[in-house]
């Protein structure tokens, strides 16, 4: 990677309010953080601080989910929990770093298989069916 690229990621990482000891220490827990695209960077840290409200920091210390997709993975479960909670079916302290970071096998087994015959409409939340309109309440994410 040259200085230039390096900067200009830095820079990009620096404009959602991450500081460069946060950015040095997501690229050491996850070095290929540094080599997504901007456009992918802008999308992930957009949704994960303007809409999931989680503070830079967080994301830092869990720098693989800067690796995730956001329309496959990231969106969905963000729509199961949030379907779940407003028919109080989970707990709204639920950890939401937890559950993006899970496999998929652990995060139907845990959240959809358990519940889908309850709530039919989970399952068409998991497929990306379900518009994911925000959480209620700020979640946990200290996992």
């Amino acid at each position: 990677m040259n200085k230039s690229f390096w900067k200009k990621k830095l820079g990009l990482y620096c404009s959602f309010k991450l500081s460069k000891d946060d950015i040095i220490l997501a690229f050491k827990l996850q070095p290929m953080c540094m080599i997504a695209s901007e456009k992918k960077i802008k999308k992930l840290m957009g949704f994960f601080v303007n809409e999931l409200k989680l503070k830079p920091f967080m994301i830092s210390k869990n720098p693989n989910i800067l690796l995730l997709s956001l329309e496959k993975r990231i969106i969905p479960r963000c729509s199961v929990l949030q379907l779940m909670m407003s028919k109080d079916a989970i707990k709204k302290n639920v950890s939401l770093l937890y559950a993006l970071r899970m496999t998929e096998k652990m995060f139907v087994k845990r959240y959809v298989g358990k519940y889908m015959n309850v709530i039919p409409k989970v399952v068409e939340a998991l497929q990306g069916k379900i518009q994911f309109q925000g959480f209620p309440i700020e979640l946990k994410t200290n996992n």
